[in-house]
Parts: structure tokens; C-alpha cells; sequence
């Protein structure tokens, strides 16, 4: 006749045992819990910061962009850049009785 065998299994492991036993077991979840919720406040701020990063880059390009323009601008509502444009489409400057100030 074959043996019986007992269906409750020791641990051969102090610190599993140690770890599930019913005394430190709200311990062993509440550091666990607070472990995993640090992990991912850690990686949504890392997140953030790169996103933070990109949206900086994103405002360097705009910035330098604008001052690009407005030197581009500047360089067409030059005087000589006005009076070659005006000679090309045979423009002449306008007299006093044409000029209206707006105060």
C-alpha cells in the first residue's frame, strides 16, 4: 500500500516564509505597493521632464525663427531695397499734399 503525503509544503526559504507569514504579510504588500507606486511616479516625472525638454527645444526653433524673419523683414523695408523697388515699377516718392499723418 502506498503512503500518504501530507499536502502542506514547508518552505525551505526563511525569507519567503518570513515574508508570507500572516504577521508581516500587511507589511510585506504595504512596502510593495509604496515600491511600485515610487517606481511610477519616478518614470511619469522622468516623462515629464522629457516632454518638458522637447517643448523648450520647440520654443528655441520658434524664437530663432521669428528674429529670422524680422530680419528678413527689415532687410526688404530697407531704404535702398524701397528704392529699388521703387524704380522697377516706376514709383516716385509722394509729395506733401499726399503724406497724411494720423495721430
Amino acid at each position: 500500500m502506498a503512503l500518504r503525503r501530507k499536502d502542506t509544503i514547508k518552505p525551505n526559504n526563511k525569507l519567503i516564509y518570513f515574508l508570507f507569514n500572516p504577521r508581516a504579510l500587511p507589511f510585506t504588500l504595504t512596502f510593495t505597493t509604496l515600491a511600485i507606486l515610487f517606481v511610477g511616479f519616478r518614470m511619469k516625472g522622468i516623462e515629464q521632464a522629457y516632454l518638458l525638454n522637447s517643448m523648450k527645444q520647440d520654443i528655441h526653433k520658434a524664437t530663432i525663427r521669428n528674429k529670422e524673419l524680422k530680419a528678413q523683414r527689415a532687410r526688404e523695408m530697407s531704404v535702398p531695397k524701397l528704392r529699388e523697388f521703387a524704380a522697377k515699377y516706376d514709383l516716385k516718392e509722394p509729395g506733401p499734399e499726399q503724406i497724411i499723418l494720423i495721430p
